[in-house]
């Protein structure tokens, strides 16, 4: 199998984080970008979204969007699933979609347009609405995961990928999350210290 991934990108830290819990490293080669709003970065050959991670699996075949391969290789993988089919399972699955919902209302818009483009074109009323909408559901992430402590599951590992790429890259927000939100921050160290495989993954310039 072949994974195109990112070590600034929480999507893609998503992924990789899932296939070193697995320890599938050895059946997963990693093809690392820099760049992934490059129109000529190689990943964009192998998906026509342009967009990390991809992963190509053992027919041949790319999968495409973070959850889908990390659910793919929760599948392959040898350890306690990270998708539970007990009574959380859709706990796990709704904390999952909000954090889902924070990375994608920042990084198509705020993100991009505070990288690339002079700050008199940014679309600054539209980043106020959601900043917003992200700073409501930050409220409601702390909430959630008080149900779930330091327990590990796509919802609470996806949740640690949001908060260090939050910490990493405050010039993309211009939103200090350690000030507002000390609570999220401190457990994502937690997790980080507590999970030998969320501390390999952590963002890296």
């Amino acid at each position: 199998m072949k994974l195109w991934y990112s070590t600034t990108s929480a999507f893609a830290r998503k992924a990789v984080a899932t296939l070193k819990y697995h320890q599938l490293e050895d059946q997963v080669e990693l093809l690392r970008i820099t760049n992934s709003f490059d129109p000529n970065s190689p990943h964009n050959k192998d998906n026509p979204l342009g967009r990390i991670p991809a992963l190509q699996i053992e027919n041949g075949e790319w999968l495409f969007g973070s959850l889908l391969i990390s659910q793919y290789l929760d599948s392959v993988g040898s350890k306690p699933t990270l998708f539970p089919m007990n009574a959380k399972r859709w706990q796990v699955l709704e904390l999952h979609a909000l954090v889902e919902g924070i990375l994608e209302n920042t990084t198509p818009t705020i993100v991009a347009e505070r990288r690339f483009r002079p700050q008199n074109e940014w679309w600054t009323s539209r980043h106020q609405q959601l900043m917003e909408r992200n700073i409501r559901s930050f409220k409601q992430l702390e909430q959630k995961l008080a149900a779930f402590g330091e327990e590990i599951n796509i919802g609470t590992l996806s949740a640690v990928c949001l908060m260090d790429w939050w910490i990493f890259r405050p010039e993309n927000t211009g939103f200090n999350l350690a000030e507002h939100f000390p609570n999220l921050v401190a457990w994502a160290a937690k997790m980080d210290e507590k999970y030998p495989f969320l501390q390999a993954t952590k963002p890296t310039a």
